[in-house]
């Protein structure tokens, strides 16, 4: 008997033409969203998205550290540490920190706050 043949190779279709982003959510809903809202969006008007984000980005971190570090104190399991983190999460949504923005860019302060940021070293802080 004759070998068979190798399969061919399937040819490889051209890629999937990416998604547009869907427009912002309207800013009635978000100032509404939580009693920090209104504060988070002056944040995004004045100093920018990216530098908010990346603020709230430290700070939620800087958290998630102290939630780790009181849990190995306390020799807390895993799974409960994982819910005080998903509860942390939930309460910061709920509290209006959690806000997509989506309309300010730069803001008014423009790059300039992100330079600070880094030049300031507040994204090398750390618990430990």
């Amino acid at each position: 008997p004759e070998p068979k043949a190798e399969p061919k190779a399937k040819a490889k279709g051209k890629a999937a033409p990416k998604k547009a982003k869907p427009p912002p959510q309207p800013m009635g809903e978000q100032i509404t969203t939580g009693l920090f809202a209104p504060a988070v969006f002056a944040g995004y008007f004045l100093l920018g998205e990216r530098f908010v984000d990346r603020v709230r980005g430290k700070g939620i971190g800087l958290h998630s550290q102290v939630i780790n570090l009181f849990c190995g104190t306390f020799a807390i399991p895993s799974k409960k540490r994982q819910g005080f983190i998903k509860t942390a999460k939930k309460t910061g949504h709920d509290l209006g920190f959690l806000i997509p923005g989506g309309y300010f860019g730069d803001g008014l302060a423009g790059p300039g706050m992100l330079d600070w940021y880094k030049s300031s070293g507040i994204d090398r802080w750390s618990i430990s």
